[in-house]
């Protein structure tokens, strides 16, 4: 009797130590790195980025970071993910042309922000191998989650199911891109109109046009 008794007690401790401990403590020293890692990157920039300063402003080992992301530049790629993510929210208003209308516009917007040139120059910077491989993952970890809207006018009928979602976020994406830094343009109302009518023309149903 009183070894269930301990039992029940245990449990019952686990699962008010779960309610007291949200997503655990992994995931706060997640987040607590990534605000961390965003706010001296816009005190310092790219350069100016430390990560003993980072576990030490937390209050946590440096080891302890590099269990989480294996180097310094994925930290970076971890952070812009994550504020991108919260900058740049995917619409859902049941049309793909507003939803690339607003997606256009707010990825416009960050990009052409302080942070968003903080950011861009980062994920283009010459790297060595180890660093490419990292910037791969972030350009299709972003690719895919921006083809969920995509993905979601295929399942409304919008677009033809054969259409890769990433393919057309690639194009899409990478325009604004070329635009910014090949060109040196300002990603303005007249391009971003023109790059709409160009990709919904392109694979949008005819009876959505």
């Amino acid at each position: 009797m009183e070894s269930a008794y301990r039992e029940s007690s245990t449990e019952t401790n686990h699962r008010d130590g779960a309610r007291r401990r949200p997503g655990g403590r992994s995931t706060r020293i997640r987040t607590a790195v990534l605000q961390a890692t965003m706010s001296m990157l816009r005190e310092r920039g790219l350069e100016g980025l430390n990560v003993a300063e980072i576990a030490a402003t937390i209050g946590i080992p440096e080891s302890t970071i590099y269990r989480h992301w294996r180097s310094r530049e994925e930290l970076v790629v971890a952070t812009a993910l994550a504020h991108m993510d919260e900058t740049i929210q995917l619409p859902d208003t049941g049309s793909l042309r507003s939803d690339i209308q607003i997606f256009l516009q707010d990825s416009a917007s960050f990009l052409q922000s302080t942070e968003g040139q903080l950011f861009t120059r980062s994920m283009f910077a010459t790297m060595n191998r180890t660093e490419s491989q990292v910037r791969q993952e972030y350009w299709m970890s972003r690719f895919s989650h921006t083809g969920l809207l995509i993905q979601r006018a295929i399942e409304r009928g919008e677009v033809a199911p054969e259409t890769d979602p990433n393919v057309i976020m690639t194009a899409l994406i990478g325009a604004l891109y070329v635009r910014l830094l090949v060109l040196d343009a300002p990603l303005d109302a007249a391009f971003l109109r023109q790059l709409e009518l160009m990709l919904l023309d392109g694979i949008l149903q005819k009876r959505h046009l």
